[in-house]
């Protein structure tokens, strides 16, 4: 068999790591490709890095319909640093006679005469160069130095790979900005759902609200986080301001029964209409709770909390940022939500319209009247759409 190792640290894993691991097996003619996780790799000392155990669910997640690839944890299950000679000898005795091939970045290439025992890892694997694109000259510059000095043989690969980096997922991360075209989807959920790579202030937040939603409500709060930072780019909204107002929308979102025994014992008044229809109350009391009980006081985020159930006309642009992104994030399964999504990226306001609809036909149909504001926002949005009332294109 041919056997190809791919180790790093995958923190996160992106898609450059994929995608090198789909060239260079296809390149090599590889069996199986292992992507193994470092746990604690000499080189690169972070404290700050992701526990090993989280990295390599994420590498799982990315890997999951991957042919021919797979993600190894087997220096995970290994005590102290993680030396590659080691895990190379490791593969060399569980898969004995395998040919094996060790695939490097540009950069672990360069260093590659300062790991332990590099001449033995010659021995027992061929290493494999990836670079990226421009460097090949010096790659090739860098084999023939290696294998000059330790013998062995060093493959430069015909593949260069993206201009993609763990560095700048984790910048995005914190600063607020999409990671969609940098990482797999369920990378990308995985991300979300965790609040991984966030600011202190948003891990704090996600921590509070897990201690007082349920875990399926939390996991949609985090996956509109991850719609509204989208639509917030799309459009040239405050991405951080968007995901400030997606994390803290449902932050009262409690059981009709326990939403009207909550104002009851915090003196909150409300209508005859929030009375009869207490699913109503949540939008406007989280934006109460969002400003007392999370600090929040910014007027923009706390209006998109407060409208973010029945809208309203005049809605600013992250008012309808929040309220579309509630209703279209990955978790949502409704029959049309696929084109809205496509839609939303295209015309907020028709995605709004179509959404309100959708919501009005639910709320008539479980019996309830749709609330005045409701409407009012529905009338209002025709005259913005080129959609007729009756929901044709015109």
């Amino acid at each position: 068999m041919r056997i190809g190792i791919f180790g790093g640290t995958y923190n996160p894993v992106h898609l450059g790591h994929i995608w090198t691991a789909r060239h260079v097996r296809e390149e090599l003619s590889l069996d199986k490709l292992f992507m193994v996780v470092a746990a604690d790799p000499p080189h690169k000392p972070d404290p700050a890095r992701l526990a090993a155990s989280i990295r390599f669910r994420m590498l799982e997640g990315a890997l999951e319909n991957e042919d021919g690839i797979f993600a190894s944890d087997v220096e995970l299950k290994r005590e102290g640093k993680s030396y590659t000679v080691d895990t190379v000898d490791l593969f060399r005795r569980q898969m004995r006679g395998a040919e094996i091939f060790l695939i490097v970045g540009a950069d672990m290439l360069g260093n590659f005469p300062s790991w332990r025992d590099p001449a033995g890892i010659l021995k027992t694997a061929k290493l494999v160069a990836v670079g990226r694109p421009g460097n090949e000259s010096e790659l090739k510059t860098l084999a023939q130095n290696i294998m000059s000095r330790f013998g062995g043989e060093v493959i430069v690969s015909s593949y260069s790979g993206p201009d993609i980096s763990s560095t700048e997922v984790r910048r995005r991360m914190f600063e607020a900005e999409p990671v969609d075209t940098l990482v797999a989807r369920k990378t990308e959920h995985f991300l979300y759902e965790n609040a991984l790579y966030m600011p202190e202030e948003i891990v704090s937040i996600r921590a509070k609200l897990g201690e007082v939603i349920r875990r399926k409500r939390l996991k949609h709060t985090m996956m509109t986080c991850l719609e509204a930072v989208k639509l917030a780019k799309r459009y040239g909204a405050d991405t951080k301001k968007a995901r400030l107002a997606a994390l803290l929308h449902d932050c009262i979102k409690l059981p009709n029964k326990e939403l009207l025994e909550y104002c009851a014992g915090n003196c909150i008044d409300i209508s005859d209409e929030e009375r009869q229809n207490p699913y109503l109350i949540h939008s406007r009391l989280g934006a109460v709770l969002a400003m007392e009980k999370y600090g929040v006081t910014d007027p923009e985020v706390l209006s998109a909390i407060s409208c973010h159930t029945i809208g309203r006309v005049g809605m600013s642009l992250m008012d309808r940022i929040i309220y579309v992104a509630d209703k279209i994030e990955p978790t949502r399964d409704f029959e049309g939500v696929d084109e809205i999504r496509e839609i939303a990226y295209r015309d907020l306001n028709r995605a709004m319209l179509l959404v309100m609809r959708h919501s009005a036909d639910y709320t008539l149909k479980s019996g309830r009247a749709v609330n005045p504001a409701t409407e009012s926002v529905i009338g209002y949005l025709n005259t913005l759409t080129d959609i007729d009332p009756e929901g044709n294109n015109g």
